[in-house]
């Protein structure tokens, strides 16, 4: 028996879990609920109220009684796309690559040139369908502009996938196919609606397919074995159901009184592992079909067909609009080549000489001719997919590259803005690196930014330093993105001859307002890396609940008041693997909607043998040094108890003794010693303090 209007509104197919013998576990996908929170209404409720259903139903009759049940190509519906990467800076900001290969594997399944289709069974290869609809990513944007069909929206609503993601951004249903790729799909590996569910105007937002970035396509950050999930949500938005009906429960014995609608799939209680032999319902299971849950999926059949050309041609939910001859030319798949704009990217900025940079080209649409003028003296030409559209270069001198591309279609060719490739020779940085953030420029030759929002990253500020008159500072506090992250990463280090470095830096933050509703847990981590940045290792994280905050919460933009309202620390490391020439730090903020950050005082000193030995003198009375680094005096400060003898000296970084400050009998109280730089040099510095048999070893460093 058939139940034509016995499914519920939300499918989706669950995430699916492999083992190393292609077992499958199937997790139900919150359906029920998800109406509920959608509609205001149980799935069952809103069938009963749909007059949309019934109406598509009669429609797919007509269809299949019209006999467009042939197979011939005769014509082809072409569906204008549109794909909206709603991300956080992660994994989920999938590649312009692996959106590409997800279109392509859905076309290759809907007009049967998928390479497996041979494998289909004998018993259903007869009925294997080439479906004649071809997904195609828009070309211009809802105003007519230009466009690579791609959009990008940073937004935490990615690690939830539901209704209020949608909302960030919809092109009109009636002229695109919206899909939204997101870190996780509402607990599901994709899910779509229904075209009757959404036909009325005031759901027409939710219309569209929502996709987990790791079931998009076959490369990238998913694979081959997921890659057909987008298959399968396309179908739903077609009006497919699952082979053994519409829930999402597989394997139950209650599904084979379920029915699909379609003709020539069998009654099934549905599949999650590949058993071709199943025979669940007194028949053999078409269980290579997209629709099922088995992870064989290699055809649709043809009464799928008819029923999925009927949908695409139906007014239900505008369906029929997106394919019309006007849409075609308004979406930019119909008319002359568009060669909008010549682009690319690259896998890093900054690198070391002798090191590679993937660039991949962005150009949109139909380049296929290719011109890159890397600036070293190299230029790559050519035209073979994969050689001169996706290239490695290598730079092996250190300097500054302005790359450029120039893209052609065969009817016009357009140039790329220059991206400017940074080169770093080995050890670039003097021993110490000191940055007080005093200097005139910034960023500098020594130090980069990064700031992948482009929404001010990292900035000098004159209202604020822990020492000198400025710091670095991020403005946070009116922040609206949450988890963005800003970047300082510095140069190179020389680092061969040293047995250990410190890393030492002080920061200023603190929450906004005065409750603890306003605590945020924003992240300020520094990592290090032994090969230029091609491996970085999180030495230390300093979090927002713990023990980033310096000062109380402050209820407006915070500015430190003074010394007081800062933190410090310092990462020491001897291992092998950092004491190399190409040492390099870097420090990241992650904001969570909190206030303001400032660095200052960032110090990286590398301590040969001798050096060490002082710096590992016994720990004496309580003195203070500062400014440190200082560019004139500084003040060397201490309080003492009662009378007795000390010794003032300050050696070199070879550990010689080149001046003694003071040598004599201390009085009780307060004591401050003027440092001079007078006849010293640039560097690192040690002020020993020798008191009643105890020791202090203070680092100074002159700039």
């Amino acid at each position: 028996m058939l139940h034509k209007f016995g499914f519920p509104l939300l499918v989706c197919i669950a995430t699916i879990f492999t083992s190393s013998t292609f077992a499958q576990e199937v997790k139900r996908c919150g359906i029920y609920d998800a109406t509920i929170r959608t509609f205001g209404l149980t799935p069952e409720r809103l069938e009963d109220l749909s007059n949309a259903a019934a109406q598509l139903e009669l429609e797919t009759a007509a269809f299949f009684n019209s006999g467009s049940n042939e197979n011939e190509r005769a014509d082809l519906i072409t569906i204008p796309v549109v794909f909206h990467v709603i991300h956080d800076n992660g994994p989920e900001n999938i590649s312009s690559e692996q959106i590409h290969d997800a279109l392509e594997v859905v076309n290759r399944d809907f007009n049967a040139l998928n390479d497996d289709l041979n494998q289909v069974i004998p018993a259903f290869a007869n009925i294997a369908s080439d479906v004649e609809i071809q997904f195609i990513l828009a070309r211009k944007d809802p105003n007519g502009v230009c466009h690579s069909g791609i959009n990008r929206i940073v937004s935490g609503e990615t690690y939830n996938g539901g209704e209020d993601m949608k909302l960030l951004i919809q092109w009109p249903r009636n002229k695109y196919l919206n899909i939204w790729v997101c870190a996780e799909a509402g607990g599901a590996a994709g899910y779509s609606l229904y075209p009757w569910s959404v036909n009325g105007l005031n759901s027409a937002a939710m219309d569209g397919i929502v996709i987990k970035h790791s079931y998009t396509g076959s490369i990238g950050t998913s694979n081959n074995f997921r890659s057909r999930v987008l298959t399968h949500e396309i179908g739903h938005w077609l009006n497919l159901r699952h082979p053994w009906g519409n829930s999402n429960s597989p394997g139950i014995a209650e599904n084979c009184n379920q029915d699909d609608n379609v003709l020539d799939t069998p009654n099934t209680i549905g599949w999650t592992t590949c058993n071709l032999d199943g025979e669940s319902c007194g028949t053999l299971d078409n269980v290579q079909n997209y629709m099922d849950y088995a992870y064989c999926g290699k055809m649709f059949t043809i009464g799928q067909r008819i029923r999925l050309r009927a949908a695409a041609l139906s007014s239900i939910a505008q369906r029929n609009q997106l394919s019309s001859q006007s849409n075609l030319i308004a979406t930019g798949l119909v008319g002359d080549p568009i060669l909008c704009e010549a682009r690319f990217t690259t896998s890093n900025l900054v690198i070391c000489e002798g090191d590679s940079i993937l660039f991949t080209d962005e150009s949109f649409h139909d380049v296929n001719n290719w011109n890159w003028d890397f600036a070293d003296g190299d230029i790559l030409s050519g035209s073979v997919e994969g050689v001169h559209n996706v290239t490695y270069h290598t730079f092996d001198n250190a300097g500054s590259y302005e790359v450029i591309l120039t893209a052609s279609n065969g009817f016009e060719s357009m140039t790329s803005e220059s991206t400017l490739i940074t080169v770093l020779a080995a050890g670039a940085m003097d021993n110490p690196a000191v940055q007080g953030f005093e200097s005139s420029e910034f960023p500098s030759e020594d130090w980069f930014t990064t700031d992948e929002l482009n929404d001010g990253g990292w900035n000098i500020s004159s209202d604020a330093s822990y020492s000198g008159e400025r710091s670095l500072y991020l403005e946070n506090w009116s922040n609206e993105i949450e988890f963005n992250k800003d970047i300082l990463i510095s140069s190179t280090m020389d680092l061969t001859d040293a047995v250990e470095v410190r890393v030492s830096y002080k920061w200023a933050y603190c929450f906004k307002g005065t409750s603890n509703d306003d605590d945020t847990d924003d992240r300020l981590r520094v990592s290090v890396s032994g090969d230029c940045g091609n491996d970085w290792d999180l030495r230390k994280m300093h979090r927002g609940y713990t023990t980033l905050p310096s000062a109380p919460p402050h209820s407006s933009p915070f500015v430190p008041s003074g010394p007081e309202e800062w933190n410090d620390y310092t990462i020491t490391l001897n291992q092998t693997q950092y004491l190399t020439s190409y040492f390099r730090v870097m420090f990241e903020f992650e904001s969570r909607l909190g206030n303001n950050i400032y660095i200052d005082d960032i110090n990286i000193t590398a301590y040969d043998s001798s050096m060490l030995a002082i710096q590992e003198w016994k720990i004496g009375p309580d003195w203070t040094l500062f400014p440190n680094p200082s560019e004139g005096e500084a003040m060397l400060s201490c309080t003492t108890l009662s009378n007795h003898e000390a010794s003032i000296l300050i050696y070199d970084a070879m550990g010689r003794v080149i001046e003694t400050v003071f040598d004599g009998e201390l009085s009780a109280g307060r004591h401050n010693f003027s440092l001079s730089p007078i006849n010293k040099s640039t560097g690192t510095y040690f002020v020993v303090i020798i008191t009643e048999g105890r020791s202090k070893s203070l680092t100074w460093v002159i700039k």
